[in-house]
Protein backbone atom coordinates (compact mmCIF):
# COMPACT_ATOMS: atom_id res chain seq x y z
CA UNK A 1 0.00 0.00 0.00
CA UNK A 2 1.15 3.46 -0.97
CA UNK A 3 2.32 5.72 1.47
CA UNK A 4 0.19 9.13 2.24
CA UNK A 5 3.20 10.71 1.26
CA UNK A 6 3.14 9.06 -2.39
CA UNK A 7 -0.71 9.44 -2.53
CA UNK A 8 -0.50 13.32 -2.10
CA UNK A 9 2.57 13.76 -4.31
CA UNK A 10 0.73 11.65 -6.98
CA UNK A 11 -2.82 13.98 -6.40
CA UNK A 12 -0.64 17.08 -7.10
CA UNK A 13 0.84 15.57 -9.88
CA UNK A 14 -2.85 14.87 -11.00
CA UNK A 15 -4.04 19.05 -10.47
CA UNK A 16 -1.36 20.59 -12.23
CA UNK A 17 -1.61 17.82 -14.91
CA UNK A 18 -5.63 18.98 -14.99
CA UNK A 19 -4.96 22.66 -15.19
CA UNK A 20 -2.05 22.31 -17.78
CA UNK A 21 -4.68 20.54 -19.93
CA UNK A 22 -7.38 22.91 -19.36
CA UNK A 23 -5.58 25.89 -20.08
CA UNK A 24 -4.24 24.58 -23.18
CA UNK A 25 -7.43 23.94 -24.34
CA UNK A 26 -9.38 27.14 -23.30
CA UNK A 27 -7.13 29.77 -25.03
CA UNK A 28 -6.12 29.41 -28.29
CA UNK A 29 -3.04 26.86 -29.06
CA UNK A 30 -1.16 30.07 -31.03
CA UNK A 31 -0.77 31.54 -27.78
CA UNK A 32 -0.17 29.19 -25.44
CA UNK A 33 3.49 28.27 -24.47
CA UNK A 34 3.22 26.01 -22.01
CA UNK A 35 2.82 28.58 -18.88
CA UNK A 36 0.25 31.22 -18.06
CA UNK A 37 1.20 34.21 -20.30
CA UNK A 38 -0.21 37.87 -18.31
CA UNK A 39 -1.90 39.88 -21.36
CA UNK A 40 0.46 43.51 -21.81
CA UNK A 41 -1.85 46.45 -20.64
CA UNK A 42 -2.74 48.19 -24.12
CA UNK A 43 -1.15 51.84 -23.39
CA UNK A 44 -3.28 54.07 -25.67
CA UNK A 45 -1.10 57.41 -26.82
CA UNK A 46 -2.78 60.65 -27.09
CA UNK A 47 -3.30 62.01 -30.53
CA UNK A 48 -0.32 64.49 -31.50
CA UNK A 49 -3.05 67.49 -32.28
CA UNK A 50 -4.62 67.13 -28.79
CA UNK A 51 -3.70 69.46 -26.05
CA UNK A 52 -5.36 71.10 -22.96
CA UNK A 53 -6.28 73.90 -25.34
CA UNK A 54 -8.57 72.06 -27.03
CA UNK A 55 -10.44 70.30 -24.11
CA UNK A 56 -11.11 73.13 -22.94
CA UNK A 57 -12.62 74.74 -26.05
CA UNK A 58 -14.53 71.70 -27.05
CA UNK A 59 -18.05 73.86 -27.81
CA UNK A 60 -20.52 73.61 -25.28
CA UNK A 61 -23.27 74.29 -27.39
CA UNK A 62 -21.86 72.72 -30.48
CA UNK A 63 -25.00 73.87 -32.51
CA UNK A 64 -25.54 70.64 -34.35
CA UNK A 65 -29.30 71.12 -35.81
CA UNK A 66 -29.55 71.09 -39.69
CA UNK A 67 -31.82 73.11 -42.21
CA UNK A 68 -34.43 71.77 -42.95
CA UNK A 69 -35.80 74.53 -45.00
CA UNK A 70 -33.05 76.58 -46.80
CA UNK A 71 -32.32 79.49 -49.32
CA UNK A 72 -28.61 78.51 -49.84
CA UNK A 73 -28.03 80.60 -53.23
CA UNK A 74 -30.36 83.56 -52.30
CA UNK A 75 -26.82 85.58 -52.02
CA UNK A 76 -25.36 83.80 -54.99
CA UNK A 77 -25.72 86.49 -57.75
CA UNK A 78 -26.06 89.42 -55.58
CA UNK A 79 -23.84 91.48 -52.34
CA UNK A 80 -26.83 92.45 -50.20
CA UNK A 81 -26.41 95.75 -48.77
CA UNK A 82 -28.70 94.52 -45.64
CA UNK A 83 -29.92 91.13 -44.61
CA UNK A 84 -33.14 91.02 -41.97
CA UNK A 85 -33.53 88.46 -40.22
CA UNK A 86 -37.37 88.32 -38.95
CA UNK A 87 -37.91 86.31 -35.97
CA UNK A 88 -41.34 84.56 -36.49
CA UNK A 89 -43.66 81.30 -35.75
CA UNK A 90 -45.73 79.08 -38.19
CA UNK A 91 -49.12 80.93 -37.45
CA UNK A 92 -48.12 84.27 -38.22
CA UNK A 93 -48.46 84.34 -41.84
CA UNK A 94 -50.12 87.52 -41.73
CA UNK A 95 -47.88 89.21 -40.01
CA UNK A 96 -45.02 87.72 -42.47
CA UNK A 97 -47.19 88.73 -45.55
CA UNK A 98 -47.65 92.17 -44.03
CA UNK A 99 -44.18 92.72 -43.86
CA UNK A 100 -43.36 91.27 -47.50
CA UNK A 101 -45.97 93.83 -48.89
CA UNK A 102 -44.72 96.92 -46.67
CA UNK A 103 -41.06 97.93 -44.91
CA UNK A 104 -39.84 94.21 -45.54
CA UNK A 105 -40.36 94.31 -49.38
CA UNK A 106 -37.18 93.68 -50.90
CA UNK A 107 -37.35 95.84 -54.16
CA UNK A 108 -38.25 99.18 -51.98
CA UNK A 109 -35.21 100.86 -52.90
CA UNK A 110 -34.07 100.72 -56.60
CA UNK A 111 -30.10 101.24 -55.78
CA UNK A 112 -29.68 99.35 -52.53
CA UNK A 113 -30.09 95.38 -52.16
CA UNK A 114 -32.05 94.45 -49.30
CA UNK A 115 -32.61 90.62 -48.36
CA UNK A 116 -35.65 89.57 -45.89
CA UNK A 117 -35.00 86.10 -43.85
CA UNK A 118 -37.62 84.97 -42.00
CA UNK A 119 -36.50 82.68 -38.78
CA UNK A 120 -38.70 79.49 -37.52
CA UNK A 121 -37.68 76.14 -35.97
CA UNK A 122 -39.69 73.11 -36.43
CA UNK A 123 -43.45 72.72 -34.90
CA UNK A 124 -44.44 70.03 -33.01
CA UNK A 125 -47.97 70.43 -35.36
CA UNK A 126 -46.86 68.35 -38.65
CA UNK A 127 -50.13 70.62 -40.63
CA UNK A 128 -48.56 74.22 -39.38
CA UNK A 129 -45.25 72.58 -40.85
CA UNK A 130 -46.39 71.89 -44.49
CA UNK A 131 -48.12 74.74 -44.70
CA UNK A 132 -44.66 76.91 -43.88
CA UNK A 133 -42.75 74.58 -46.83
CA UNK A 134 -45.50 75.80 -48.88
CA UNK A 135 -45.20 78.90 -48.20
CA UNK A 136 -41.68 78.93 -48.38
CA UNK A 137 -42.52 77.44 -52.21
CA UNK A 138 -43.64 80.56 -52.89
CA UNK A 139 -41.73 83.30 -51.61
CA UNK A 140 -38.62 81.67 -51.33
CA UNK A 141 -37.75 83.73 -47.59
CA UNK A 142 -38.17 81.30 -44.86
CA UNK A 143 -35.23 79.35 -43.11
CA UNK A 144 -35.90 76.39 -40.45
CA UNK A 145 -34.04 74.48 -38.29
CA UNK A 146 -34.87 71.60 -36.44
CA UNK A 147 -35.33 72.26 -32.95
CA UNK A 148 -38.44 72.71 -31.49
CA UNK A 149 -39.80 76.39 -32.55
CA UNK A 150 -41.11 77.48 -28.57
CA UNK A 151 -40.23 80.91 -26.49
CA UNK A 152 -37.22 79.25 -24.87
CA UNK A 153 -35.42 78.46 -28.12
CA UNK A 154 -35.88 82.07 -29.52
CA UNK A 155 -31.97 82.31 -28.90
CA UNK A 156 -31.22 79.21 -30.98
CA UNK A 157 -33.91 81.06 -33.51
CA UNK A 158 -31.18 83.64 -33.56
CA UNK A 159 -27.72 81.99 -33.99
CA UNK A 160 -29.85 79.98 -37.04
CA UNK A 161 -30.06 83.35 -38.65
CA UNK A 162 -26.49 83.88 -37.71
CA UNK A 163 -25.25 81.11 -38.75
CA UNK A 164 -27.20 81.30 -42.37
CA UNK A 165 -25.52 85.07 -43.03
CA UNK A 166 -21.92 83.74 -42.17
CA UNK A 167 -22.34 80.65 -44.41
CA UNK A 168 -24.47 82.15 -47.18
CA UNK A 169 -24.20 85.87 -47.64
CA UNK A 170 -20.73 86.30 -45.79
CA UNK A 171 -20.42 89.65 -47.93
CA UNK A 172 -23.40 91.54 -47.14
CA UNK A 173 -22.55 94.50 -45.51
CA UNK A 174 -25.03 94.68 -42.58
CA UNK A 175 -27.56 92.32 -40.75
CA UNK A 176 -30.71 93.43 -38.77
CA UNK A 177 -32.32 91.57 -36.48
CA UNK A 178 -36.33 91.81 -35.18
CA UNK A 179 -39.30 90.38 -34.96
CA UNK A 180 -42.60 90.15 -37.04
CA UNK A 181 -44.59 92.61 -34.69
CA UNK A 182 -42.02 95.61 -35.28
CA UNK A 183 -42.40 98.16 -37.46
CA UNK A 184 -39.15 100.07 -39.21
CA UNK A 185 -38.68 103.09 -40.56
CA UNK A 186 -36.73 102.19 -43.96
CA UNK A 187 -35.71 105.27 -45.05
CA UNK A 188 -34.27 106.25 -41.24
CA UNK A 189 -32.81 102.57 -40.58
CA UNK A 190 -30.49 102.83 -44.21
CA UNK A 191 -30.57 106.34 -45.53
CA UNK A 192 -29.95 108.14 -41.55
CA UNK A 193 -28.49 105.23 -39.53
CA UNK A 194 -26.02 103.11 -41.84
CA UNK A 195 -25.48 105.38 -44.72
CA UNK A 196 -24.26 103.28 -48.03
CA UNK A 197 -22.63 106.38 -49.18
CA UNK A 198 -19.81 105.81 -46.47
CA UNK A 199 -17.21 103.24 -46.21
CA UNK A 200 -18.74 100.57 -44.30
CA UNK A 201 -18.50 99.39 -40.50
CA UNK A 202 -17.04 96.55 -38.64
CA UNK A 203 -17.74 95.25 -35.32
CA UNK A 204 -20.47 97.68 -34.82
CA UNK A 205 -23.35 96.80 -33.62
CA UNK A 206 -26.11 99.30 -32.31
CA UNK A 207 -29.66 99.01 -31.29
CA UNK A 208 -31.73 100.06 -27.79
CA UNK A 209 -29.31 99.40 -24.91
CA UNK A 210 -30.23 97.68 -22.14
CA UNK A 211 -28.55 97.91 -18.69
CA UNK A 212 -29.88 95.38 -16.45
CA UNK A 213 -29.74 92.78 -14.50
CA UNK A 214 -31.61 88.74 -13.92
CA UNK A 215 -35.07 88.57 -12.83
CA UNK A 216 -35.34 85.80 -9.52
CA UNK A 217 -39.05 86.04 -9.51
CA UNK A 218 -39.97 82.60 -10.73
CA UNK A 219 -43.00 83.79 -11.73
CA UNK A 220 -41.37 85.95 -14.32
CA UNK A 221 -41.45 85.48 -18.30
CA UNK A 222 -37.89 86.79 -17.78
CA UNK A 223 -37.19 84.69 -14.67
CA UNK A 224 -33.09 83.40 -14.89
CA UNK A 225 -32.27 81.00 -11.88
CA UNK A 226 -29.05 81.91 -10.11
CA UNK A 227 -27.63 78.61 -11.11
CA UNK A 228 -27.91 79.40 -14.63
CA UNK A 229 -26.57 83.47 -14.52
CA UNK A 230 -24.95 83.72 -11.25
CA UNK A 231 -23.73 87.47 -11.80
CA UNK A 232 -25.63 90.42 -10.44
CA UNK A 233 -25.86 92.39 -13.57
CA UNK A 234 -26.17 91.60 -17.46
CA UNK A 235 -23.60 92.69 -19.90
CA UNK A 236 -25.26 96.26 -21.80
CA UNK A 237 -27.24 94.51 -24.72
CA UNK A 238 -29.69 95.45 -26.75
CA UNK A 239 -33.09 94.87 -27.24
CA UNK A 240 -34.47 91.67 -29.43
CA UNK A 241 -37.12 93.54 -30.57
CA UNK A 242 -34.16 95.02 -33.28
CA UNK A 243 -30.81 95.77 -33.32
CA UNK A 244 -28.65 96.11 -36.51
CA UNK A 245 -25.31 95.19 -36.87
CA UNK A 246 -22.49 94.90 -39.45
CA UNK A 247 -22.19 91.66 -41.16
CA UNK A 248 -18.96 90.47 -40.03
CA UNK A 249 -20.36 90.61 -35.94
CA UNK A 250 -22.51 87.60 -37.76
CA UNK A 251 -20.21 84.88 -37.82
CA UNK A 252 -18.40 86.23 -34.45
CA UNK A 253 -20.89 85.80 -32.54
CA UNK A 254 -22.39 82.33 -34.31
CA UNK A 255 -18.71 81.13 -33.14
CA UNK A 256 -18.67 82.10 -29.86
CA UNK A 257 -21.87 81.03 -28.81
CA UNK A 258 -20.09 77.80 -29.30
CA UNK A 259 -18.09 78.38 -26.01
CA UNK A 260 -20.47 80.39 -24.36
CA UNK A 261 -23.19 78.64 -21.84
CA UNK A 262 -26.63 78.67 -23.68
CA UNK A 263 -29.51 81.23 -22.01
CA UNK A 264 -32.84 81.13 -23.18
CA UNK A 265 -33.46 85.29 -23.15
CA UNK A 266 -31.76 85.88 -26.71
CA UNK A 267 -31.07 89.57 -26.36
CA UNK A 268 -29.24 88.85 -23.34
CA UNK A 269 -26.96 85.87 -24.39
CA UNK A 270 -26.18 88.24 -27.32
CA UNK A 271 -24.73 90.55 -24.91
CA UNK A 272 -22.53 88.06 -23.23
CA UNK A 273 -20.94 86.99 -27.01
CA UNK A 274 -20.68 90.77 -27.52
CA UNK A 275 -18.86 91.16 -24.00
CA UNK A 276 -16.75 88.38 -24.41
CA UNK A 277 -15.53 89.80 -28.08
CA UNK A 278 -14.66 93.03 -26.25
CA UNK A 279 -17.40 95.05 -28.93
CA UNK A 280 -19.82 97.25 -27.17
CA UNK A 281 -23.31 98.09 -28.40
CA UNK A 282 -23.83 101.85 -29.32
CA UNK A 283 -27.09 103.45 -27.92
CA UNK A 284 -29.66 104.45 -30.64
CA UNK A 285 -32.77 105.85 -29.61
CA UNK A 286 -34.13 105.46 -32.60
CA UNK A 287 -34.87 101.77 -31.74
CA UNK A 288 -38.25 101.51 -29.76
CA UNK A 289 -38.88 98.26 -27.49
CA UNK A 290 -42.55 99.41 -26.45
CA UNK A 291 -45.58 100.43 -28.23
CA UNK A 292 -45.90 103.92 -29.77
CA UNK A 293 -49.48 105.57 -30.33
CA UNK A 294 -49.18 106.28 -34.17
CA UNK A 295 -48.52 109.84 -35.62
CA UNK A 296 -46.97 110.68 -38.67
CA UNK A 297 -44.62 112.91 -37.41
CA UNK A 298 -43.77 111.06 -34.71
CA UNK A 299 -43.02 107.52 -36.61
CA UNK A 300 -41.14 109.47 -38.76
CA UNK A 301 -38.37 110.16 -36.83
CA UNK A 302 -37.92 106.68 -35.21
CA UNK A 303 -36.34 103.46 -36.61
CA UNK A 304 -38.71 100.69 -35.19
CA UNK A 305 -41.86 100.47 -33.05
CA UNK A 306 -42.78 97.38 -31.29
CA UNK A 307 -46.09 95.96 -30.91
CA UNK A 308 -47.60 96.45 -34.46
CA UNK A 309 -50.53 94.29 -35.90
CA UNK A 310 -50.31 93.61 -40.19
CA UNK A 311 -53.51 95.81 -40.11
CA UNK A 312 -51.42 98.51 -38.30
CA UNK A 313 -48.29 97.86 -40.71
CA UNK A 314 -50.40 98.42 -43.95
CA UNK A 315 -52.15 101.19 -42.70
CA UNK A 316 -48.85 102.83 -41.16
CA UNK A 317 -46.69 102.28 -43.94
CA UNK A 318 -49.49 103.81 -46.70
CA UNK A 319 -49.71 106.86 -44.97
CA UNK A 320 -46.01 107.18 -44.66
CA UNK A 321 -45.63 106.83 -48.35
CA UNK A 322 -47.89 108.83 -49.47
CA UNK A 323 -47.61 111.58 -47.30
CA UNK A 324 -43.91 112.32 -47.76
CA UNK A 325 -44.75 115.59 -49.36
CA UNK A 326 -46.03 117.15 -45.49
CA UNK A 327 -43.47 118.29 -43.64
CA UNK A 328 -43.81 118.28 -39.78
Amino acid sequence: MPSKVSCLYLLTVVCWASALWYLSISRPTSTYVGHMAVPKRRIVKPSKNITFTNIRTRPLNPHTFEFIINEPKKCESITPFLVILISTTHKEFDARQAIRETWGDENTFSDIRILTIFLLGWNTDAVLNQMVEQESQIFHDIVVENFIDSYHNLTLKTLMGLRWVATFCPKAQYVMKTDSDIFVNMDNLIYKLLKPTTKPRRRYFTGYVIYGGPIRDMRSKWYMPRDVYPESKYPPFCSGTGYVFSADVAELIYKTSLHTRLLHLEDVYVGLCLRKLGIHPYQNNGFNHWKMAYSLCRYRRVITVHQISPEEMHRIWNDMSSKKHLRC
